[in-house]
């Protein structure tokens, strides 16, 4: 950009121009200086750049509060964001919990309200960023995230800090809206919660210097949290009173936060490389934390991610093909320890040995845009698990073997609204009917500034 000015500058004192010229010459300039901060934006939020947004999504640049102060600019966004969905299921309500295990998937028979999402976000540009969600469901009112960002440390290096979901592997740390299915991975909701594992702590980010996109990301949260379900989080809820325990059934053990082993640790890998109209990008995460079985129980969480997207030509919506997968191995190793029964009858207790589970899943999905406003995609989901633990696996709706096909179509009014129609086939163990049938039509309304 200052060379454009200078350029002008020389260009001016040079020679005078005609009037008609001299303002095509400002248009033109302000056009490139239009274009330049645009892509200081955009680099500005490198480190948040994950290659999830899908092609044709808008970038606002209105602003709720915008103030110049000495060396920088203070902005505030707001976004609204409303998830409905309607749709008939063949399994009862009371047995859609353990087949459809995420807290926003539609799972009752009629109307559902998945979320409505109330967001702030905000910057002391070029310094830091602040972020958070609010969400409201029939259920009540979550947090849902609350965190801050660096945006110009040197050698490119981020610092996040706050509640914040936890970037393992590709879905995790997304929101529901930015999903392109109406539910959750079924492996996401089995290994790392019905909401998503998230908690208090830190992440640091680093933007190696390799010739391709290469990116390190190394976290340290507070594992005590109830949708830290692997770790040392309330846990699935078993049964018609909802009680909460540990994978596999283990009764829980509270635990306080005395040393670093009672923390979770994050390290992440993301890799993008970009090949003609081909963009491809590999992941690989690892979390590592204590359970809720005991002092000395540990999981160990692991996974990889890859998405490969074609579009023919960058500037235009569609065509586009995504392709993605995911896949995740929970290694959970338990305490022995005691399941109470009837506090009258002591006998009746359950003694449980020391053992590790194996518990392992993924999905793999295709995402296609054939023409303007309508696509289609089709999602396979796959989860097993092996050794059993105080309950068996066929009769555990967290642990036995699972199948579903999950095709979809998209017809997008705007850039601001879709509806998407999609049908599920499940093949489980845990229901004496062994398949199940979904058909489910969401609606997704988008209201304000935000990068979806």
């Amino acid at each position: 950009m200052n060379r454009c000015i200078v350029t002008l500058c020389l260009l001016a004192c040079a020679a005078p121009l005609p009037a008609d010229e001299a303002e095509e010459l400002k248009q033109k300039n302000a056009k490139l200086e239009e274009r330049v901060h645009r892509l200081e934006q955009k680099l500005g939020i490198a480190h948040e750049e994950e290659g999830e947004e899908q092609p044709g999504t808008p970038h606002h640049d209105s602003h709720l509060f915008e103030h110049e102060f000495e060396g920088g600019r203070a902005r505030v966004d707001l976004h609204m964001v409303g998830l409905f969905a309607a749709g008939y299921s063949s399994v009862k309500d009371r047995f859609t919990e353990g087949l459809s295990a995420g807290g926003h998937d539609p799972k009752r028979r009629g109307f559902n309200l998945q979320q409505f999402e109330l967001g702030f976000s905000g910057a002391l540009e070029p310094y830091l960023s602040l972020d958070a969600y609010v969400v409201f469901t029939l259920e009540g009112v979550e947090l849902e995230e609350a965190f801050f960002k660096t945006l110009s440390l040197p050698a490119g290096l981020q610092l996040e800090g706050g509640y914040m979901l936890t970037e393992f592997g590709w879905s995790n740390p997304r929101h529901p809206h930015e999903w392109a299915w109406l539910d959750q991975p079924v492996v996401n909701s089995r290994l790392l919660g019905p909401d998503g594992t998230r908690a208090l702590g830190l992440r640091l980010g680093w933007l190696t210097p390799l010739p391709w996109f290469s990116e390190l990301h190394i976290g340290m949260q507070t594992a005590i949290d109830e949708t830290a379900v692997s770790f040392l989080g309330e846990g699935h809820l078993h049964g018609e009173e909802g009680s909460s325990e540990s994978p596999g059934g283990f009764a829980r053990i509270e635990r306080d936060t005395e040393s670093f082993n009672e923390f979770l640790y994050l390290l992440r890998w993301h890799n993008r490389a970009i090949a003609g109209e081909f963009t491809l990008d590999i992941g690989i995460s690892g979390l590592l934390g204590s359970n809720a079985t005991g002092d000395s129980g540990r999981t160990w969480l692991a996974g990889g991610d890859f998405l490969l997207k074609w579009r023919p030509a960058p500037e235009a919506e569609q065509p586009f093909l995504a392709l993605q997968g995911e896949f995740m191995y929970r290694y959970y190793q338990a305490n022995a320890g005691t399941l109470s029964g009837d506090p009258a009858d002591p006998l009746d207790d359950i003694t449980l040995a020391p053992t590790v589970l194996g518990d392992w899943g993924g999905y793999l999905q295709v995402f296609v845009a054939p023409v303007e406003k309508w696509a289609f995609g089709l999602r396979v989901d796959f989860a097993d698990a092996f050794r059993e633990g105080e309950e068996p696996r066929q009769a555990d709706s967290l642990r036995d073997r699972r199948f579903r096909l999950s095709p979809l179509i998209q017809w997008s009014c705007c850039d601001f609204a879709r509806v998407r129609l999609q049908y599920n086939f499940d093949h489980m163990q845990h229901l004496r009917e062994s398949t199940a049938h979904g058909l489910w039509l969401g609606i997704e309304v988008m209201i304000g500034a935000h990068k979806h």
